[in-house]
């Protein structure tokens, strides 16, 4: 019979080697738990960042967004989006609309060209003039893509222009973050330190790719950790 400590010591061990044998039997389980951690840690990151200028987010889904900075008093309010008809220059009958209520002056009007990495059109997000001008009049904002992705903004593009055009590089691996300065499409009075957009173009492959590609490492460490035991 052996000694009371050695019982003790190999009682204590036997949930351990239990556990152990429970992971190495369910590899799928421990790699989904893997993936729900690096996503919800994506999540939190952000939900969590904070803004200082009042932040517009466009998805080509028709996902919108208006959040504010605590020196506006806070919080997000949706901002969804719609089909209808664009009376701007070669606007289409049928185009990706969201409604602003800009307070102190309109938003001047204007086109904002986002160019992918071959240097082709890849969305325009096109700032319509004000319907009825006066304070917090509804003022359209257009998100047009020529991704043919099937989503609401994939429309095609107009086909003319406003004089009023800003030229910027499209992000491959995540929104694109449009700041206009005074006199540019979408600049706001309302803020001292003017506004900001977040244009969601296509699906952000970079991130995603970055994600999964974190949650294979950790599943593979773990792999090798338990085969070592």
């Amino acid at each position: 019979m052996l000694p009371r400590k050695y019982t003790q010591n190999w009682c204590a061990m036997l949930p351990y080697k239990q556990t152990s044998n429970l992971i190495k039997s369910n590899p799928m389980k421990i790699s989904r738990i893997i993936l729900a951690v690096v996503f919800a840690l994506a999540v939190s990151a952000t939900t969590l960042r904070a803004v200082t200028v009042p932040t517009f987010s466009f998805h080509e889904n028709g996902q919108g967004q208006l959040e504010l900075p605590p020196l506006f008093g806070g919080g997000v309010i949706p901002l969804p989006g719609t089909l209808m008809s664009d009376p701007g220059p070669g606007g289409l009958m049928s185009a990706l609309a969201f409604t602003a209520h800009p307070q102190a002056a309109p938003f001047p009007e204007g086109d904002v060209v986002l160019l992918d990495a071959s240097g082709h059109i890849s969305d325009i997000l096109r700032f319509d003039t004000e319907i009825n001008p006066g304070p917090g009049s509804p003022q359209l904002i257009f998100f047009y893509s020529n991704d043919h992705g099937g989503r609401l903004a994939d429309t095609g593009l107009p086909s003319s222009m406003f004089s009023n055009t800003v030229i910027i590089q499209e992000n491959p691996s995540g929104p694109t973050v449009y700041t206009p300065v005074a006199g540019q499409p979408g600049f706001s009075s309302d803020s001292p330190l003017g506004d900001s957009f977040l244009i969601f173009s296509a699906p952000d492959t970079g991130s995603t790719f970055l994600m999964l590609g974190a949650a294979i490492a950790g599943f593979l460490f773990l792999r090798r950790k338990m085969a070592a035991m």
